[in-house]
């Protein structure tokens, strides 16, 4: 905190902004995070803003008092490599701001919607003596009450909506004999929650306030002084926790999760160090409550993976002994094929991140680094401070929830691209050791076998489409971000042209790989937007795009392609795309862009070593 208000005394606002948004990301406590909303609006007042950053318009609709909710909310977005333009509409007009078609919220257009509700809201609830039947049919009632609402907001605004569930009462004049009576308050509550969560469409995501409330405790959560005064939905000391959580989510909504995570071993995957203690001197399994702790640790690893995240190992070790408990200690829960990259070996561990980011053609800005030892972790911070340093505890019985607080991985959809992604990265693997040993680069793409499923956007696809456009960095020629419901709106609109690409070889399924999108202007196609997953790069997908799309152009009428190239930090890759695929320089744009078109009346077809079929 000293060094943030130093470096606004000194007008180092760039290093002043690094150190908000740091601190907003980490800090704990309500008296600690007014300050920082204080220094954020004075920095705001004096300082100019970090750059090429996605504004994403927040509508907040309370059920509840949300005034001093603004401040943190906003601050704790921005932290999320965002900037945000809210619109509050007044305490409990929620309902006349989602039916009204002239209200300022649907005036306001607003990419997200965050429907922050209590238990007060309920519009209904059973009535004592129901039995299981009026019961759930009473959380029909509710539960399509909330998302009928949602249904006509986004259909005003096609924006995409975090809508509350709703946590249990802090009192139960039941007793015990709760858990055996439908029509009690918290149970009927859990039924409403888990029909929410049943019939939600993908427009509507969960703030799951009821795990968040049964995590921190109910009373803890819900302070009824700060209801009957002010409405205040959360209490001072749980608001960093809700806020933050919303924050999240709206991150995940625009591709700002991580997507790696980078493990240390020793006592940090298990107890002991290998190299001194020898495998069977090590930790891990049960029958020793060490061991048990850092298997806990890792069944916890292991089901980020199964859901798509990618992970990695960076350790100071002999390569031969950091492998031996993979290979010969059944109670190891992660296995050696777990991992994506390993590296082991007494290189910094700074350069050994930077070499897993290379390998894997992936930022810093997307990796988490986990390891036990304090220095080593510094040493990661202070030379990448956009890698996510997670800070342990000394007992790996906490690893699991400090990892969960972090909040580093949070995802609004899993596609099958997810689940598949470590597979694909070691087949990656294989496909460069394949091109290393083949004399000419032609002949390996020829010896991939490559086949490619292109076609226009459709809904199964819908999750994985909006994934790759708010999340790829390098191949993107635009870098626009759409939320799923922007998406699917250009998907149903005549006027734009879409196309994705599949992408199959001989070591396996790449899945899908590759998106674009043209609005057809009189005779002219202008692509939008048009990227590729980092992981099929030089492999002549472009090419076979482009030949697809001239094609889709002819069909419609028009004579021309238009493209633009918007520079970002990292999209140098495909500066010269254009001009590489015949394009012709056609000007500068205003805000350090190119333009650049393609007549396509004499376009010659590039030849690309990839079938096309129906399905693989």
């Amino acid at each position: 905190m000293q060094q943030l208000k130093a470096s606004i005394k000194a007008k180092d606002y760039v290093s002043a902004w690094s150190r908000l948004m740091a601190l907003a990301d980490t800090v704990s406590d309500y008296p600690s995070l007014t300050s920082l909303c204080r220094l954020r609006k004075k920095l705001g007042d004096v300082g100019q803003r970090p750059g090429s950053r996605r504004v994403v318009r927040i509508a907040v609709l309370g059920g509840a008092s949300t005034e001093l909710l603004e401040d943190p909310l906003r601050l704790l977005i921005e932290s999320q490599g965002l900037d945000v333009v809210l619109q509050c509409s007044e305490y409990n007009t929620f309902v006349q701001e989602i039916l009204d078609p002239t209200s300022e919220t649907i005036a306001f257009k607003p990419d997200v919607a965050l429907l922050m509700v209590t238990a007060a809201n309920i519009p209904r609830w059973p009535k004592s003596g129901d039995d299981v039947n009026a019961v759930n049919h009473t959380v029909d009632e509710v539960a399509d009450y909330w998302l009928n609402l949602c249904a006509r907001l986004h259909k005003q605004t096609s924006c995409e909506i975090i809508l509350d569930n709703f946590h249990a009462m802090p009192t139960r004049p039941m007793g015990n004999l709760a858990a055996k009576t439908p029509w009690e308050s918290s149970q009927f509550l859990a039924r409403v929650n888990l029909r929410l969560g049943e019939k939600s469409p993908a427009y509507v995501h969960i703030n799951d306030v009821a795990q968040l409330a049964n995590q921190y405790g109910v009373r803890n959560w819900f302070d009824p002084r700060y209801w009957f005064h002010a409405k205040q939905p959360v209490s001072f000391d749980c608001l960093i926790p809700y806020v933050r959580n919303l924050a999240r989510m709206v991150g995940a909504l625009f591709g700002c999760s991580a997507k790696c995570l980078v493990l240390d071993l020793d006592n940090t995957l298990w107890g002991g160090v290998v190299g001194d203690d020898g495998v069977e001197g090590i930790r891990i399994g049960e029958g020793d409550a060490v061991g048990e702790a850092f298997k806990a640790f890792q069944e916890y690893v292991l089901k980020l993976k199964q859901r798509g995240v990618m992970l990695a190992v960076c350790s100071k070790n002999e390569e031969a002994n950091a492998l031996a408990p993979f290979q010969e200690l059944s109670d190891m829960v992660l296995k050696r094929d777990d991992f994506v990259a390993f590296v082991a070996n007494w290189e910094p561990k700074p350069d050994n991140i930077a070499a897993i980011a290379s390998q894997l053609n992936i930022g810093l800005s997307v990796m988490v680094f986990v390891d036990d030892n304090p220095a080593e972790r510094e040493h990661v911070r202070q030379r990448w401070p956009e890698v996510r340093v997670v800070e342990l505890s000394d007992d790996p019985a906490d690893y699991p929830r400090i990892l969960d607080d972090a909040g580093c991985f949070e995802v609004m959809s899993i596609s099958a691209e997810d689940q598949a992604r470590t597979q694909q990265y070691q087949q990656n693997a294989e496909r460069s050791q394949l091109q290393e040993s083949a004399g000419d680069y032609q002949d390996y793409l020829k010896s991939l076998d490559q086949r490619a499923v292109i076609r226009p956007f459709e809904k199964k696809h819908i999750e994985r489409i909006t994934q790759l456009i708010n999340k790829s960095n390098q191949f993107n020629l635009t870098t626009l971000r759409l939320t799923r419901s922007q998406v699917e709106a250009i998907m149903n609109d005549d006027s734009y042209v879409t196309v994705y690409v599949r992408l199959a070889d001989r070591f396996g399924d790449n899945g899908l790989i590759s998106v674009l999108i043209g609005k057809h202007v009189d005779e002219v196609i202008e692509i939008e937007l048009w990227l590729m997953s980092c992981r099929v790069l030089k492999r002549n997908v472009e090419m076979l795009l482009l030949n697809h799309v001239v094609d889709m152009a002819r069909s419609r009428g028009a004579v021309s392609l238009q493209g633009m190239y918007l520079p970002t930090p990292k999209n140098g890759l495909v500066k010269n795309l254009y001009p590489t695929l015949g394009f012709q320089d056609a000007g500068d744009m205003h805000d350090g862009g190119k333009k650049f078109g393609l007549a396509i009346e004499n376009y010659d077809p590039f030849s690309a070593p990839i079938a096309i079929v129906d399905d693989y």
